[in-house]
């Protein structure tokens, strides 16, 4: 029942990011916002698709998530999301568990940015990720509850935006016999303009944790173009280089496009 209701709200989500898309057009303004900016509330949808490679106490495996995401913009300043997943995982592990199906499905049930200049920006968002997985192999087990808080600075000279993104993650429930989370996460973002068509961004994040202790570090890269200026397309190639946290991974690969509902509402002067 619990999945059934998560997926029509999905579905709802969705519709009404179909229902922006008349036939408007789209700003100037909008154009040069940047969604890889995470300051930047901008309604579109995006499907991505990453291969991760991990080796865990003599295991090597691979985790390959296929997601689809919906974000909208409400108003100047508010922003929703949702994550809808889809996980294969080829870990051994017993007969009787699905290696491919729903992982944790998530939601950003409010993004707010409550303070903007021309150039920079602050946001929070409080985050919440389902325990919803089809198999205990294709998720956390527990429902987590995910506070955000991140700042951008544009650079226009250098054309270059710097942003830190930093994240607190709690369980709150789930399966008893699986490990609490609880977690700390610092990103930072350094995105270069070489074009208006192509940018590339370096994104480093460190993990602590407070469960088993201990720090671990990715670091992320992607090269995105932008054929149109509704639609994006990315690479992500990425490594993990040190610790032993459970979403440190040996390396990874990331390829996605999004597409933007935007539109322009122009009123007649009476």
């Amino acid at each position: 029942m619990k999945k059934l209701l998560l997926c029509f709200l999905s579905l709802c989500h969705i519709s009404f990011l179909f229902a922006q898309n008349s036939a408007d057009t789209v700003k100037q303004e909008q154009i040069k916002k940047n969604a890889d900016d995470p300051a930047n509330f901008l309604t579109r949808v995006e499907f991505f698709n990453e291969l991760q490679h991990y080796e865990r106490n003599g295991n090597d495996f691979y985790v390959n998530q296929t997601t689809l995401r919906t974000i909208l913009k409400i108003g100047k300043r508010f922003t929703t999301r949702i994550d809808l997943p889809y996980v294969y995982n080829s870990i051994n592990a017993p007969s009787n568990y699905k290696q491919s199906g729903i992982g944790d499905i998530s939601f950003r049930l409010l993004g707010y940015k409550f303070w903007e200049r021309k150039l920079s920006a602050f946001t929070a968002s409080i985050e919440i990720s389902m325990n919803t997985a089809q198999s205990p192999i294709l998720g956390t087990g527990k429902n987590v509850i995910l506070p955000v808080v991140s700042y951008s600075k544009l650079i226009p000279k250098k054309k270059i935006l710097v942003s830190a993104v930093l994240q607190q993650a709690n369980s709150i429930g789930g399966d008893e016999s699986r490990s609490d989370i609880s977690f700390s996460k610092l990103q930072v973002i350094v995105l270069k303009y070489w074009s208006k068509r192509f940018w590339t961004v370096l994104a480093p994040e460190w993990y602590l944790d407070y469960v088993h202790g201990g720090a671990s570090m990715n670091l992320r890269t992607r090269f995105t173009g932008a054929p149109t200026p509704r639609m994006n397309i990315w690479i992500t190639p990425s490594a993990g280089i040190f610790g032993d946290f459970v979403g440190r991974y040996q390396w990874s690969i990331d390829i996605g496009g999004r597409y933007f509902f935007l539109r322009e509402m122009n009123f007649k002067k009476k």
